[in-house]
């Protein structure tokens, strides 16, 4: 069964997502997991369902985490907001910055020790980093969100490799290692 961690706003109207989503999107998996994956935002399936990362990138991410030998059912994914954007952009700044106690509150409760910051909108958005993609995935860094400290890895968004073919090795060597950080694999 999935569960979701933390508490999170199932009436939330603190942005204007709010506005255009069939329901919040709260995280789900294993409250005691070492491992947190993030991403940016639900997408169409996520909206309609409830649940992150069950569609297509859903399955790129699902895959990665099983080829590396763990389980779905063994992590905690969510992402930087709840709610789906318009046309799935980006989140805006606003939008993160109004969603951030939600994150804030799954992330105290589960207390990682290995955070994934999945796509360049989650390493810009929660820990301030710029840079490309190909230049900061793959490598280890200390960070600190929400009082908690933890191992960080950014590496590709599972809708990116989607498109970009190219960056799957790179993809489902860093899910590896996180997961081999954080005592799973």
């Amino acid at each position: 069964p999935r569960m979701s961690c933390g508490k999170v706003d199932l009436g939330c109207r603190a942005c204007g997502l709010s506005g255009s989503r069939t329901r919040v999107v709260r995280g789900a998996g294993d409250c005691r997991s070492p491992i947190v994956f993030i991403g940016e935002a639900p997408g169409a399936d996520e909206d309609e369902r409830g649940e992150p990362f069950v569609g297509r990138a859903g399955k790129v991410l699902t895959d990665g985490i099983e080829r590396a030998g763990a389980h779905r059912g063994d992590v905690y994914i969510t992402n930087l907001v709840k709610c789906r954007p318009p046309g799935n952009r980006r989140p805006k700044k606003e939008e993160i910055e109004a969603c951030a106690d939600n994150l804030a509150s799954e992330l105290l409760e589960i207390r990682p020790t290995v955070v994934v910051a999945l796509g360049l909108s989650v390493a810009k958005g929660l820990f301030g980093m710029d840079g490309k993609m190909a230049d900061i995935a793959g490598r280890w860094r200390d960070a600190e969100a929400h009082g908690l400290r933890f191992k960080l890895m950014v590496t590709y968004h599972p809708a990116g490799v989607i498109y970009d073919r190219g960056a799957l090795p790179r993809f489902r060597e860093d899910v590896r290692a996180a997961l081999s950080e954080a005592g799973l694999v």
